[in-house]
């Protein structure tokens, strides 16, 4: 394998040359430093200094495999989307001779542009420090602002609207925060633009596009995530249906279901008519319901209500934070199986175990259960005991140290675990001391 493919490397460039059109638009001496960081299936590219060029200094491309990457002058990594931001580089191409690096290039698009930075190799291979230095702002974007982005380059249309949605809503989906919610709402903002968009571009084909069961399928999601269930389930109907339109309308044959997103839309369906049908009003009648209308009053409501007063943790926000840690200590179980340190991944597990404690507590002390119903057969309840003799002070000794250095501050996003965590543990310490709960 080529020694330069899927590895980190740090290359100092000392000239640059930029191209357009077969031509060299600018050209100069430059000091910049270029740090690559693999991370699984994408690379993040890192610049300090880029003086006047055009392009961004922080961002990503995905990695193919080998048969796509690896050329025979060129490592090539390349991003595909929509969305031709013409700032944005979408392929990296790394030119080596032998073991060396001779330069390394970025091509934009919208219009089709290459920036070329020559100089030399200053490491390969070093271990990777995480540094971003675009910070994610996605629970603070708005579907104005997108769109207005979007139509600076000429590139307001259904799929390039679809990419920024899926995105913000991916990044929020877990809906842990009242930022994160917000910015579903404005995810919704982009799909129903989405919607839109398709609709007029097909109405004179009288046709289903392909893009539009996707569409109302997160549409459908956004509503779920807001509490809006009757629209949620309607709006998911209208999406099966529209699958089916789709596979009638469409030029392509054996497309599966799935692709059209037919089984997350079964999957809404199937989880509102288990826990929550009691809330669907328009059944026989799912048409009644405009996927373009946007409907927060719940939303609102909510709000209104908890600014008003402080509420109790809910059972569905203790048991998405034992989730969440759960899924996490799965995943530094798999790390220190394929990496061969089972003893600190068992470390890290236990720690993470010990932020559970008060969870177990306040889903006991707030009657949605017991604090074992997480427990498995042959589990040790001593730690259990141990936790109970003081759970007060121990939980408020978790909140210092989660305020002070989280340990969830390398794997999460936007502090969303550490916050919810202490929101949580704040609210169920202040009901023990009010008595509200007792254990």
């Amino acid at each position: 394998m080529n020694r330069f493919y899927k590895t980190n490397f740090v290359f100092k460039a000392n000239r640059y040359e930029e191209w357009q059109g077969g031509q060299c638009i600018s050209q100069g001496p430059i000091l910049t430093t270029v740090i690559a960081e693999v991370d699984e299936n994408e690379i993040h590219f890192e610049l300090d200094d880029i003086g006047e060029i055009s392009m961004l200094k922080s961002f990503a491309l995905d990695i193919y495999g080998e048969d796509y990457c690896i050329l025979p002058d060129r490592i090539q990594y390349s991003r595909g989307t929509s969305d031709f931001n013409p700032v944005v580089p979408i392929v990296c191409n790394i030119f080596y001779r032998g073991n060396s690096m001779q330069y390394v290039r970025f091509a934009m698009t919208n219009p089709d542009r290459l920036v070329e930075f020559y100089g030399n190799l200053l490491d390969l291979g070093q271990p990777s420090t995480g540094i971003r230095s675009n910070k994610d702002n996605d629970s603070e974007a708005t579907a104005e602002g997108i769109i207005e982005d979007l139509n600076s380059y000429g590139m307001v249309n259904a799929d390039a609207i679809m990419e920024r949605a899926v995105n913000l809503y991916n990044n929020n989906a877990n809906v842990t925060s009242l930022e994160q919610a917000k910015a579903i709402i404005e995810s919704l903002k982009l799909f129903v633009k989405a919607y839109q968009l398709d609709e007029k571009e097909h109405e004179e084909e009288e046709r289903t596009s392909a893009l539009k069961p996707k569409i109302l399928m997160f549409i459908a999601l956004c509503n779920y995530k807001i509490d809006n269930i009757n629209r949620a389930y309607c709006i998911a109907k209208q999406g099966l249906d529209a699958v089916d339109k789709a596979i009638e309308d469409s030029c392509f044959t054996g497309i599966p279901r799935t692709m059209y997103g037919a089984d997350t839309l079964q999957a809404i369906i199937d989880i509102i008519e288990k826990d929550r049908f009691d809330e669907v009003k328009d059944e026989d009648l799912y048409y009644n319901i405009d996927p373009e209308q946007i409907d927060t009053r719940i939303f609102d409501k909510i709000i209104s209500q908890s600014k008003e007063k402080p509420t109790k943790p809910t059972k569905q926000e203790i048991k998405v934070m034992i989730d969440t840690i759960s899924h996490i200590q799965s995943e530094f179980s798999k790390i220190g199986e394929k990496t061969g340190d089972g003893l600190q991944a068992f470390k890290l597990n236990q720690t993470f175990e010990t932020f559970k404690m008060p969870l177990y507590y306040a889903w006991q002390g707030y009657d949605y259960g017991w604090h074992t119903d997480f427990c498995k057969e042959g589990d040790s309840l001593f730690p259990f005991m141990m936790f109970e003799m003081d759970i007060k002070n121990k939980t408020q000794q978790l909140i210092d140290i989660l305020k002070d250095q989280s340990p969830f501050s390398q794997i999460e996003r936007k502090s969303a675990i550490t916050n919810s965590l202490i929101s949580i543990y704040s609210r169920f310490i202040k009901d023990l001391d009010k008595g509200v709960i007792s254990i």
